[in-house]
């Protein structure tokens, strides 16, 4: 099955409404520090569930750059960074067409510093992101909720990488059937 789905266990998390929890707390910890450990434990019991599954895992990868974020030890700060880089780095080289571990990675690298080198990550993580929701849309309506995929799509707008054309086409297709 396409995406690296392989089983119906694999499919099971995204019904689960402990990862449905999970991806909002994890976007409430990109807005606010006070929702991270919960985030954490959230995912960490996640894949206690499932197992290491390469979206739960990233989610994971994304709280340790999160931990980056709001370090105060500069030490620390480099320390959660570059392991994060290290570790999304990775997990999208093993699976390059999960839409989560993409969109992880590029929105986490959207917001790096210029100097950092991951411009060019970011923008190719978040085309493949889009071209992978026009390619298969059927599956992420069924898979994530219409308010998942309509921040996703605005987040792809707000960047400025893709043509028109072709956000015209993502929000044609997730702004109205399944999305709503």
């Amino acid at each position: 099955m396409a995406l690296g789905l392989s089983t119906s266990l694999a499919q099971s998390f995204y019904e689960d409404s402990l990862y449905l929890r999970g991806q909002k707390l994890y976007f409430l910890s990109t807005q606010s520090e006070k929702y991270l450990q919960e985030t954490e434990r959230v995912f960490e019991m996640l894949i206690r569930r499932y197992g290491p599954h390469p979206p739960l895992q990233m989610y994971l990868y994304g709280i340790t750059a999160l931990k980056a974020r709001y370090a105060s030890n500069l030490l620390k700060k480099r320390e959660y960074l570059f392991t994060a880089i290290a570790q999304m780095d990775a997990q999208v080289e093993r699976t390059p067409d999960d839409i989560e571990v993409r969109f992880i990675r590029g929105s986490f690298y959207y917001y790096l510093p210029f100097f950092l080198g991951k411009r060019k990550f970011a923008q190719s993580d978040l085309k493949s992101v889009a071209s992978l929701l026009l390619r298969y849309p059927d599956q992420y309506t069924k898979r994530y909720s219409g308010e998942v995929l309509r921040a996703i799509v605005s987040f792809l707008r707000e960047t400025e990488w893709l043509e028109e054309e072709q956000l015209a086409q993502l929000e044609k297709i997730y702004f109205r059937r399944g999305a709503l």
